[in-house]
Parts: C-alpha cells; sequence; structure tokens
C-alpha cells in the first residue's frame, strides 16, 4: 500500500525527468534519473519508520484533513479535536479506520531568535493585536491568529496569505535590489539579496514555497551575473526537479501542489500583474478542488483584491518595523482594508462551489490549458515570421 499511494502522485511528477534523456538522445542518463526515484523512496522510507518507533508523515491541509504518507486521506485528530492547517509534521499515533488520533508531533519551527527579533518590531509597530497576530503569521510564519478570523480567510478563499509565500520572498528579494541598485554596486546588488534571501529561508523552517521561491531566484540572480539570459519556464522546470531531490516527501505535500501551480500560471501570463493573478488561479483551482473538494464562489475576484493589498501592506509593515512614523499609519490602514475586504466577502454567506475532481481529471486540465497555450504561442510566432 504504501508504494502503491507513493507512486500514484510521484510517477506524475518524475515523469517528465525520464523524457529528458530521450530527447537529449543519452538513454544512460536514464540510470541517474532511476537512481534518484528510488532514493527518494528509500527516503520517504526512512523518513516515515525510524529508528524510534513508527512515524507518520502527514500534510495537514485543512480543519480535521490531511494526507497520511503511505495510508492516503484521513481525518486527523488531535486528542478529540480537529487538526489545524500545520504543514507537514511527523507524528506519533494510530490510526482507526479512516482516522489518524495524533498522540504527539514534531515539525520544522521559525528560528526563534529570529521570531523574537520580529516579535518586538512588530509590538511597537502594529496598531492592533489582530493586525500583530497577521503580521507575525505572514513574515515569519508563527501563526498565533484566531480561529474566527482563520475561519473568515478560508471560507472565502484567500487563506493562503497568511502563511508565508513565494510571493512574500519574491517582494522581499526586489524590495532589496532597488535598495541595493541605488548604491550602484553592480552584480552585488544580485548577490546580495540572494544570500539574504537564504538566510530567511533557514530562518522561517525551508518550508516548500519558501525554498521554491529562494531557488528560482537564485537561479534568475545567476543569470544575471553571469550576463546569460534565462527561460522562466526552464528555471521553473529546474526549482521543480531539485525541490523534490532535496525533500521527496514535499511531493505529498498540498502547498507545494499549490504553489507550484500557482507559479506555473503565473509564468505562463505574463502581460501584467492582474493577467498573472488570474493564471496562477486558473492553474491552481484544480489542485485546490482536488484537495479540499470545495472552492469560494468569490475565489478569484476577491483573490484580485487582496493579493495585490497584501502586497502593499508587506511593504509597509516592513518599513514600518524600522520607520514606525508614519509607516506604521499606512500600514494600519491597509491591514484594515484588506481585513474589512474579507469580512465583507464572507459576511455574504456564499455557499461554496463544492466539487472534489478525481487525480485523472485534474490531469487532464492541466495538459489541456497547456496544450492549448503552446498552440497558441506557436500561432503568433508563426505569424511573427
Amino acid at each position: 500500500m504504501f508504494l502503491g499511494i507513493a507512486s500514484k502522485f510521484s510517477i506524475l511528477a518524475f515523469l517528465p525527468l525520464f523524457l529528458v534523456p530521450v530527447f537529449l538522445r543519452k538513454p544512460l542518463y536514464i540510470l541517474g534519473v532511476f537512481l534518484c526515484f528510488v532514493l527518494g523512496y528509500v527516503r520517504i522510507w526512512e523518513r516515515t519508520f525510524g529508528k524510534s518507533g513508527k512515524f507518520y508523515e502527514v500534510n495537514i491541509y485543512d480543519l480535521g484533513n490531511g494526507f497520511v504518507v503511505g495510508e492516503g486521506f484521513k481525518t486527523v485528530l488531535f486528542g478529540d479535536e480537529p487538526a489545524y492547517p500545520l504543514g507537514n509534521v511527523r507524528a506519533k499515533g494510530k490510526i482507526s479506520g479512516d482516522t489518524l488520533y495524533i498522540y504527539e508531533y514534531e515539525r520544522k519551527l521559525a528560528f526563534k531568535p529570529f521570531v523574537d527579533f520580529v516579535d518586538s518590531l512588530l509590538i511597537q509597530s502594529t496598531g492592533s493585536e489582530r493586525q500583530y497576530k497577521f503580521a507575525k503569521a505572514i513574515i515569519t510564519g508563527v501563526r498565533e491568529i484566531d480561529h474566527e478570523i482563520k475561519r473568515k480567510f478560508y471560507e472565502t478563499g484567500v487563506g493562503h496569505i497568511l502563511a508565508i509565500s513565494g510571493l512574500h520572498v519574491g517582494l522581499i528579494y526586489l524590495g532589496l535590489y532597488w535598495i541595493l541598485r541605488f548604491f550602484n554596486i553592480g552584480i552585488y546588488s544580485y548577490i546580495i539579496p540572494s544570500i539574504l534571501v537564504w538566510l530567511y529561508a533557514f530562518f522561517v523552517g525551508l518550508i516548500p514555497s519558501v525554498f521554491r521561491a529562494s531557488l528560482m531566484l537564485t537561479f534568475y540572480s545567476i543569470s544575471k551575473v553571469v550576463s546569460r539570459p534565462v527561460k522562466p519556464l526552464n528555471v521553473f522546470m529546474l526549482t521543480f526537479a531539485i525541490s523534490l531531490l532535496w525533500e521527496p516527501l514535499w511531493i505529498f505535500s498540498v502547498s507545494f501542489w499549490l504553489s507550484f501551480s500557482a507559479v506555473l500560471g503565473f509564468i505562463l501570463f505574463p502581460k501584467s500583474l492582474i493577467t498573472s493573478i488570474f493564471g496562477a488561479l486558473i492553474f491552481s483551482t484544480p489542485f485546490s478542488l482536488y484537495f479540499f473538494g470545495r472552492s469560494a464562489l468569490l475565489y478569484a475576484p476577491l483573490n484580485l483584491a487582496v493579493i495585490p493589498l497584501t502586497t502593499f501592506y508587506l511593504y509597509s509593515q516592513i518599513i514600518a518595523m524600522f520607520i514606525p512614523y508614519p509607516f506604521a499609519k499606512s500600514s494600519e490602514l491597509i491591514f484594515n482594508l484588506l481585513y474589512k475586504t474579507v469580512d465583507f466577502a464572507s459576511n455574504l454567506k456564499l455557499p461554496p462551489l463544492t466539487f472534489k475532481p478525481p487525480l485523472s481529471l485534474v490531469i487532464l486540465y492541466i495538459s489541456s490549458l497547456l496544450f492549448i497555450l503552446s498552440l497558441w504561442r506557436f500561432r503568433n510566432v508563426k505569424k511573427a515570421r
């Protein structure tokens, strides 16, 4: 059962790697890919059956619901209470029927001195406890947000902004780049932000979205340093492969699939910020439906409003942490607008769209999108000639 459930996901993820040697006409490279594939299984087995007893690798992606490596989708309880979304945890417990009862668990946490440092700055630069907890969540990954507020964000389809995302990392990199570019220090305006972004990634626990964004930004920086153009889609595929070689268990992570599918849509719709967000939504929505079985009716329009607001808030809040006046007031105003937008959508009490597509339908949908986009781009290139 373990290998069967693992292969259901991992073969799909590694299939493109098997095709690479065919196109390169170097079949011997298949051996290297195969060894990486086997090593991935060995690492998964070692992680789930350690020396100190049986552990379950669990991705808790929704309230009381999770994916247990080797066991499939289960109801997940801490004691008698539904487990809150925690991402990937290594847990001890027992499975009874379709339920995993967790006794104790361990997970990678943010670096405590970093959290304490940010905490002290946020106390001085936030106007309310609600804003303080929100800022702490999106900067350090430590979520202490009240249950009612979390409910509003998740029910309206914007719960993803309560966690650190690749977007946040990209904004931090971009901000550092523009600051350093002002001092005219050449290639160091790319090198220094890359180093600081990786430092930040280690501080927050190398979660999938942060690791992915840091890796992609590093490849971008390298291309600038060596003055060699790089195609975003090539960087995306390389980052995807390296991420799974670094941590094979991410293939069972909901945030991993949502993160990479959103980035793929973002890359393929590069005309403007709005079209890129739209692309991210149409590529990530089928995965969201597959894992959660529902989607808020206002998911797309609300994200188009909330993501830009979150962008402005993050910049304003980071500046306010070091220059409280007048940025603390502006960050508070932006946060209030952001919260009221989500609160208004939540109070509409619109019923969610409930649909849980099979994995085969998700693959067919994504493949069809890629095929249509390929045809459209091919026709445009042909016309340009």
